[in-house]
């Protein structure tokens, strides 16, 4: 975990599988789920769809995320290959993807142009 300390990340843990936890347990939407934990709509997406990635532990969906990102990139050579195959994968898994994600790795943080 880059940028936080372990002591920082376990709260955060606890707090991310709250909110999923309230997310997936109810009619709750992203929004009014945002406005309760004072943070926007699309952190409350980042941190919802990570969550789900990992089963509930954001931190496991982070790295799971990163992973499979890290196996595209190295089976092709060309981005215009890894987004397509990437997004497929994020499918099976259940998440819905943004079509216009062009300067991050989505569900990674990753700047794919380094």
């Amino acid at each position: 975990m880059k940028g936080i300390s372990q002591q920082k990340a376990k709260e955060n843990s606890i707090k991310y599988k709250s909110m999923y936890d309230k997310w997936s347990s109810s009619e709750t939407t992203l929004e009014e789920l945002g406005k309760e934990y004072d943070i926007t709509k699309q952190r409350m997406w980042q941190i919802i769809t990570r969550c789900k990635l990992g089963g509930g532990d954001y931190y496991q969906g982070v790295q799971l995320a990163r992973n499979k990102w890290s196996e595209l990139n190295s089976i092709h050579t060309d981005f215009d290959d890894i987004i397509p195959a990437y997004n497929t994968w994020l499918s099976s898994q259940g998440i819905k993807t943004a079509r216009n994600n062009q300067s991050v790795i989505p569900h990674t943080g990753w700047d794919w142009k380094y």
